[in-house]
């Protein structure tokens, strides 16, 4: 500035109409009281009175209290006769360095209204609360001491007053930080009156907090290089409170720079971003020689009148003094934007950019400086909370802050089983559905049939509803769902917020092994039951004990399995029932799944369907062995034979479908058909094995076998006849024991004439017969058809008197 004055075309400073060159000297006071002092009475004022220079003027150190320490040596109140000097102090804002001392001035506002336009351009634009932080040093102090007063003014209510330590770290300021983030505070507008030190270490811990505060001002640090180079992209919206900035719109007119091109040539001289100190030490130097040449002359009272009188246009300002001789110009409300320039924002009639208010949150600010939103191969617009707003409806927003991004969300494979496959299961449960329920229909349509009869329509129905129960799984089977959890819409990701569909899977989950097993334990003990009975009523014959085998005999069976069977359901139910999860099979370079497949599971599953499979077991193999031992009880429409074949379809069904199971675990519509087939395969081969012979019997074999009788035996109680086959000795006395069996064997065996076990029992007397060995089985077959062509269609037995036709010789 100095060297800018003493070249052409201006050559100096004119006083008298001749130009007088200035001569800087300058010292250095380390920032002690002590040492200014003795700077100025061992060097200024010796200088002063030196017959060198026809004027000496000061420009006063950094900082109010040194400037205060200058002030009573400069003005010499307490000596009338002394000589006083002109100091203009470019770093001072406490009134107390200014006030009494009529040739002291100061290019800085006073403290009490450093933040008033700062507050005032906040409060306009809608803040309502505000807080201030302060280091313990007296110009901080000063500063924020005005807030009670500005937040009054502006109607805010000020929420905390906090004091810190002088040169505060972030573990000094992180529990201040964290307690006004809290949702009872969060405070509008945060003032940090400290110094630059204090200015990074309360940005980071503000970053610690994650709590960014809607307008976040500084007294000093604001477009100073160490600031930035601090906290780097965090200083962005940063508000701040200045005398001054390269954006204001002023032209000096002393040596014609704006304020931007003064801070440009200070960059290229010093290699430093010009900031309010340097430009206020310019300031003073402009304003002297304004002075000067306006009082034409260089006494330091003409010049003192002159500063307190007028105004000056610098490349600081227009500056004019106030009585005790502070800069009545206003702060300027200046703010970083997202370039990481300073802006002035208020007043109006300085600003060269709007104010941003609030400021972005820490999220907001990273998706704009760190994340892939903007650059990356999808491409989006960062909102207020961080994400990203995408351009290409294709894409998605992933991730807050620095992580966020445009991702092309991927078509995810749920691998639903296909409408083909759900279409054929649905037609296989309709066919078994029609099936058992046509079977029970015609089971209680000919139920006083014989051959209905004697297999006892009750066990036959137990066994049609069973089927059909069973039958129902194959519903449950087919329903499919999602996820658990919600996927935030935005970003892609899964919240913690229920997916409400899933309830109705769950559902279907558990209904699977209730309804199988239900179905299945209905059936089964229906079938075991008649195996059961048949037994029951084949040991009574061998014995020739009188046995009557009635529905109470055998209904223990099928309500003990039943139960047992709900039990373990019911435990299972309560403990851990089976749930919907789908699991994750692959997924793409940015996290998002390309494939999953979805699946009822339990922690402990197998430990409730382990006994299921045990009890199921243990059943099949029993009811395998009773229709070993009863195998040679047969009869022409006794339907042993078809349970045993049933008992058998049932058992290989389920032990193939095991591997096959285990081999399509992971392909979902191959382990849908495949559980779909056994369900099917169990109920159908158990309906068509138990009903179909028993319709062909009925509807397409006509009454007797052969319509002859046979040369044999017939047995009845007390009586006896034989065919002329046998003549012989040896047949007499064949037939003459058979006789007395016979007779032992129904006097012990009731075949009542209402009793469904007519036909087992004549089966379970031949098998007697044989077991005994009294007569062959050729006669005893021939005895006992004939007997059967004798008994009537509704199951009773003849009496013996309807058969006193047969005559005998030896008796």
């Amino acid at each position: 500035m100095i060297d800018e004055i003493n070249t052409s075309p201006r050559c100096g400073v004119t006083v008298g109409g001749k130009k007088h060159g200035i001569h800087l000297t300058t010292y250095g006071d380390d920032s002690s009281d002590d040492k200014v002092t003795a700077i100025v009475q061992n060097g200024m004022l010796p200088l002063a009175k030196s017959a060198e220079y026809v004027g000496s003027f000061w420009i006063g150190p950094y900082s109010s209290g040194l400037t205060g320490n200058m002030s009573p040596l400069a003005n010499a109140t307490d000596d009338p006769t002394a000589a006083k000097t002109v100091l203009v102090a470019g770093g001072a804002a406490d009134t107390s360095a200014f006030a009494g001392y009529p040739t002291i001035f100061g290019t800085f506002p006073p403290s009490k209204v450093y933040l008033a336009q700062a507050i005032e351009a906040l409060a306009k634009a809608g803040a309502k609360s505000a807080a201030s932080v302060f280091e313990s040093a007296s110009f901080t102090k000063g500063v924020c001491a005005a807030m009670p007063g500005l937040a009054e003014k502006f109607n805010l209510t000020l929420q905390a007053e906090i004091e810190v330590i002088k040169s505060p770290t972030s573990d000094d300021l992180d529990p201040v930080a964290f307690n006004l983030s809290m949702a009872e505070n969060d405070p509008d507008i945060v003032v940090a009156c400290v110094y630059d030190q204090g200015c990074a270490e309360w940005v980071t811990s503000l970053r610690k907090s994650g709590w960014s505060p809607r307008a976040q001002i500084f007294t000093v640090c604001i477009g100073m290089d160490s600031f930035t180079k601090a906290i780097g992209t965090d200083a962005m919206y940063m508000m701040g409170v200045s005398p001054w900035d390269p954006s204001l719109a002023m032209q000096d007119d002393v040596v014609g720079w704006s304020a931007r091109e003064f801070s440009e040539l200070f960059l290229a001289t010093t290699q430093r971003t010009s900031t309010y100190h340097a430009a206020s030490a310019a300031a003073s130097v402009g304003v002297l020689v304004q002075a000067i040449e306006r009082a034409d002359s260089f006494d330091a009272e003409a010049v003192s009148d002159v500063l307190a009188m007028q105004q000056f246009t610098t490349l600081y300002g227009l500056l004019r003094f106030d009585a005790d001789g502070q800069s009545q110009a206003p702060s300027l409300h200046l703010q970083y934007h997202k370039d990481l320039t300073v802006q002035t924002v208020y007043p109006n009639e300085f600003k060269s950019a709007e104010l941003v208010y609030p400021m972005p949150t820490w999220e907001a600010r990273d998706c704009n400086i760190l994340s892939e939103c903007l650059t990356g191969e999808n491409t989006g617009v960062c909102n207020a909370n961080g994400t990203c707003e995408c351009d290409s409806s294709d894409a998605l927003s992933s991730g807050v802050g620095r992580t966020a991004k445009c991702v092309y969300i991927p078509h995810e494979d749920l691998t639903y089983v296909g409408d083909a496959l759900l279409a054929i299961g649905y037609i296989l449960f309709s066919v078994q559905a029609i099936l058992s329920l046509a079977c029970a229909a015609w089971t209680v349509h000919y139920r006083n049939r014989r051959v209905v009869k004697a297999s006892q329509p009750l066990f036959l129905c137990l066994v049609a509803c069973g089927a059909f129960v069973m039958n129902l799984s194959i519903i449950p089977v087919g329903i499919q769902g999602g996820y658990r959890y919600i996927f935030d819409p935005v970003t892609g990701i899964q919240t913690d917020e229920a997916n409400k569909d899933i309830d109705s899977v769950d559902a279907a989950c558990m209904a699977l092994p209730w309804l199988f097993s239900m179905g299945f334990g209905v059936t089964f003990s229906a079938l075991f039951a008649k195996i059961w009975r048949i037994k029951l009523v084949f040991q009574a014959a061998r014995s020739f004990v009188r046995k009557q085998v009635g529905v109470k005999d055998v209904a223990s069976i099928m309500v003990g399995v039943i139960l047992l069977q709900a039990l373990v359901l019911i435990a299972w139910n309560v403990a851990d029932p089976l749930i919907w999860q789908r699991e994750v099979l692959s997924e793409d370079r940015n996290g998002y799944p390309t494939k999953s497949i979805g699946t009822c599971s339990s922690n402990n599953g197998l430990a409730f369907l382990i006994p299921l499979v045990v009890i199921d077991a243990c059943m099949l193999f029993y009811a395998l062995y009773l229709c070993f031992i009863t195998r040679k009880v047969s009869a022409e429409y006794q339907e042993g034979t078809w349970i045993t074949a049933s008992i058998l379809s049932i058992l290989q069904i389920l032990v193939l479908s095991i591997p096959i199971l285990v081999i399509v675990d992971n392909d979902n519509s191959a382990f849908y058909f495949v559980r779909v087939a056994i369900i099917f395969l169990v109920s159908f081969t158990v309906t068509v094995l138990i009903f179909f012979p028993k319709m062909y019997r009925l509807h397409f074999v006509k009454a007797g076998i052969d319509g002859s009788r046979r040369a044999g035996f017939t047995v009845y109680p007390g009586r006896m006849s034989a065919a002329s086959a046998h003549d012989s000795g040896s047949g007499q006395r064949a037939s003459s024991t058979a006789g007395n069996v016979s007779d032992r064997a129904n006097k012990r065996t009731s075949i009542d004439s209402n009793d469904d076990d007519n036909v087992v029992a004549i089966s379970a007397r031949k098998v007697a017969f044989e077991v005994v060995g009294i007569i062959s089985s050729q006669e005893l077959n021939n005895k006992l058809n004939d007997e059967q062509q004798m008994t009537k269609d509704d199951g009773s037995t003849s009496s013996n008197d309807d058969f006193h036709d047969c005559k005998s010789d030896n008796v």
